[in-house]
């Protein structure tokens, strides 16, 4: 075994950094959290060059005494902690002691520090090591200046992002504090410009400074307490959702966590009500005893464990329940009353109890836990709560609905498929024949008749057409020679910091594809055109389906993006099943499909010719037997 040595602070204090000054928006969080501890109402943030170059955090808290400055950037040195007992009843959101340390280690550190009692102080440190110190005029609270990350480990700082990829981790980040502390104002700016400004006023405010005034109406409060939980926030309306799950925060005891069994209850209430690929907005507080959350799992605070998870679980899930069922309730008496008006009944339900909805039933949150038997102890923590959906919904304005005329059922029809053999496959079939084939008519003013050396070939003209447009698009777009087409009115895009990143790195791509996007102000992007081949785009749709792939790994492809677009457009413009072509516009199509490598299915995978073998036909009229 090699000698063990004992590392020296200056060493093992970058290493400790390692975890806790991983990037900046670490920087920022450990100190906005510092800033929060110390009972600040108003806390102002500063990065320049992504953090890179600089963070500045100030506020108006309680400060730090004079002759704590310099112990406060030694190892594991905290005032929010000073017992093991302490450990098991956190209520502070530093406790580690790691951090301070840590960032100076790495960078060149200034703190300007003023309490109530004394006048201000100032410290300068750099790479760990005290440079300066003595007494600076001050505002009460602390001024932190952390410049120049990484300067002294330049392995470390070869894995920093760019810097705008760096700012938006820290956009993102701050985004959260935010809405985890309402009653904190907070500003933030990225090279001088502001990015966010929350007045400290409650959560709505907070909710409104991030996402903006037009998410309000979407939607719904939550409020509910019992003996040892609470839950308070705001939920997206069933009709609300988004492409990612960027938009979803949750707070607990007051502390922003990236993941937790409250994400996954959130996701089964609404499970319903969503479609593929879409999820319910959230900004939700979850408060429970100190002494029943493990905050001290996660080097930087970013998950924690409870001690009961079931409970936790059941309460949550009955509260969001509860308070969408609310809101759908309300909808549907709405809806109610609107229908009675229309047909001019003389009674309509008075409440959901008249309205003969089904019984409260108890929830069974076993299936998704742990698949094991009901406990009865689940549903402790909270009253029981209906289970509503959208039938339920049906059946209560369609019971107030006349009945017009009786609808009868009609047996299923057999029609026969053709056989396997009988369906044209591309990779048997040589296409230039097709160029020499004759053709001979048409049927139903949909299927093109020809002759095809010794068989019978019926050709869907929709489905063929739809594949040589389909063909065309793809080809441009690999010689890169898609034409943008402008928009009256230009069409602009609000984002979050994550989604603003992942479409500035995707932009070259977006541009290739005929997109005119370029970013317009803050956190948004202007399209002032679209492909020509995609004259029909529904602008909005394209964009949630493409910061739908932001949780997604994989690199892009801009064919990939846009391929569901390019199928939709070549169905429209394509020749449809009873249009009436010529005989030489039905030439033309055939010779389309033997002229290059098309691909004998539509672009949605319907094969597009059948055949039928002359011998075959002569059975069927018993030439042959």
């Amino acid at each position: 075994m090699a000698k063990i040595n004992i590392l020296k602070p200056e060493l093992f204090n970058k290493i400790a950094a390692g975890e806790v000054v991983e990037k900046p928006a670490s920087i920022v969080k450990e100190l906005v959290e510092n800033s929060i501890d110390a009972g600040a109402t108003k806390v102002s943030i500063q990065i320049y060059e992504g953090g890179i170059k600089k963070i500045v955090v100030s506020d108006n808290g309680s400060g730090i005494l004079p002759d704590d400055l310099e112990p406060a950037f030694m190892p594991h040195a905290t005032s929010k902690i000073a017992h093991e007992d302490d450990l098991y009843n956190i209520a502070t959101l530093g406790f580690r002691g790691e951090a301070l340390a840590s960032i100076a280690s790495v960078s060149e550190v200034e703190v300007i520090s003023k309490t109530a009692t004394h006048n201000g102080h100032s410290i300068k440190l750099s790479g760990g090591k005290v440079i300066a110190k003595g007494e600076k005029g001050s505002p009460l609270g602390t001024y932190f200046s952390v410049e120049n990350l990484f300067f002294n480990t330049p392995a470390r700082q070869k894995f920093l992002k760019k810097p705008k990829k760096e700012e938006s981790e820290c956009t993102s980040l701050i985004s959260k504090l935010i809405l985890a502390n309402p009653n904190v104002a907070i500003k933030y700016s990225a090279d001088d410009k502001i990015v966010y400004s929350s007045s400290g006023q409650g959560l709505q405010d907070a909710i409104f400074a991030i996402y903006g005034a037009q998410i309000i109406d979407s939607l719904i409060p939550v409020n509910v307490e019992n003996e040892k939980y609470s839950l308070k926030g705001y939920i997206g309306k069933t009709s609300y959702f988004k492409s990612n799950r960027t938009y979803q925060t949750i707070m607990i005891n007051g502390r922003w966590v990236s993941e937790s069994i409250v994400n996954v209850a959130v996701s089964q209430c609404y499970e319903s009500y969503m479609m593929k690929h879409c999820f319910p907005f959230c900004v939700l507080c979850l408060n429970l005893p100190n002494d029943e959350v493990d905050v001290n799992v996660h080097p930087n605070k970013l998950e924690v464990r409870f001690q009961d998870s079931r409970a936790i679980f059941g309460f949550v899930y009955n509260a969001i329940t509860e308070a969408i069922f609310n809101d759908l309730t309300q909808k549907t008496t709405q809806e109610i009353e609107q229908t009675q008006q229309e047909f001019n009944l003389t009674r309509a339900p008075e409440s959901v109890e008249d309205a003969k909805l089904p019984e409260k039933q108890e929830l069974n949150l076993n299936f998704i836990l742990d698949n094991q038997p009901k406990n009865d102890e689940v549903m402790h923590s909270s009253a029981e709560c209906p289970i509503l959906n959208e039938l339920v919904i049906n059946k209560l304005i369609d019971s107030v609905k006349p009945a017009k005329y009786e609808v009868k059922e009609e047996k299923p029809v057999f029609i026969p498929q053709p056989t396997q053999q009988q369906l044209i496959k591309e990779e048997i079939v040589d296409k230039n024949a097709f160029l020499s084939s004759r053709v001979i008519g048409k049927a139903f003013n949909t299927f093109v008749i020809m002759e095809l050396d010794d068989e019978l070939c019926f050709i869907d003209q929709h489905a063929a057409h739809e594949r040589l447009l389909f063909d065309r698009f793809v080809s441009q777009i690999k010689d890169k020679e898609v034409s943008s087409q402008p928009l009256l009115l230009p069409y602009n895009i609000d984002v979050n910091s994550q989604e603003e990143q992942f479409v500035l790195d995707n932009l070259e791509m977006l541009r290739s594809l005929g997109f005119d996007i370029e970013p317009f102000g803050n956190l948004s992007f202007k399209i002032s055109a679209i492909p020509s081949i995609l004259p029909d785009l529904n602008v909005e749709k394209f964009f949630e389906n493409f910061l739908s792939n932001l949780n997604n790994f994989k690199q892009m492809k801009s064919l990939d993006l846009i391929r569901d677009n390019l199928s939709e457009t070549a169905c429209k413009h394509s020749v449809k099943g009873g249009d009436d072509l010529d005989k030489d516009e039905l030439v033309k199509l055939v010779r389309g499909v033997g002229d290059g490598n098309v691909t004998l299915q539509c672009p949605h995978g319907r094969p597009f010719v059948v055949k039928f073998k002359r011998r075959d036909i002569d059975k069927w009229f018993r030439r042959i037997v």
